[in-house]
């Protein structure tokens, strides 16, 4: 398998090559918000979304190509454009299973925590599935602790699955 990982900023070009990452990787595992049906939006509509990161002092959203292959994403976020939470920043990743365990989590968490630092984001949350061992280990790596868990946070088919959330406080 080929190891040349790029980490980059997403470009709204890159929308139709994330739509299909997310149909991959909501395939491959329960641990996502979506299933192998991906994200149901258009390719215009993920560009006009990726837009929204696309040179944002406040968030970004991040890409890992390996050989023009999207294998990993990962974004941190404002909260919400109250004044009252913009001290909080939400962070996201996802990563192709046969990148697992390749460090690409870790490039990827290492590039948005520096973005977050540099933004002046003062919490970072996330909220992950409870069984996630290997995400939950990577967060904690980088300082997360978990601050309560959501029971029934997701359900999918019949069976529910809790989800902990976790906080990293920068200052």
């Amino acid at each position: 398998m080929p190891m040349n990982i790029i980490f980059r900023e997403a470009e709204p070009s890159d929308a139709g090559k994330f739509l299909e990452y997310c149909k991959r990787v909501g395939g491959e595992s329960d641990n996502l918000t979506f299933g192998a049906e991906g994200l149901p939006f258009s390719i215009s509509q993920q560009a006009d979304y990726i837009r929204k990161f696309y040179g944002n002092p406040n968030s970004v959203m991040i890409v890992a190509f390996d050989e023009g292959e999207l294998v990993g994403t990962g974004a941190v976020s404002v909260v919400s454009g109250k004044p009252r939470f913009c001290h909080r920043s939400e962070i996201a990743i996802s990563v192709r299973k046969d990148y697992w365990g390749k460090g690409i989590g870790t490039g990827i968490m290492n590039v948005l925590m520096d973005f977050a630092k540099k933004s002046g984001a003062e919490v970072l949350e996330l909220q992950v599935r409870s069984d996630n061992e290997a995400a939950i280990g990577l967060y904690k790596k980088f300082g997360f602790e978990k601050i309560g868990t959501y029971e029934k946070y997701f359900k999918i088919g019949e069976e529910y699955h809790s989800a902990d959330f976790m906080n990293l406080y920068l200052r």
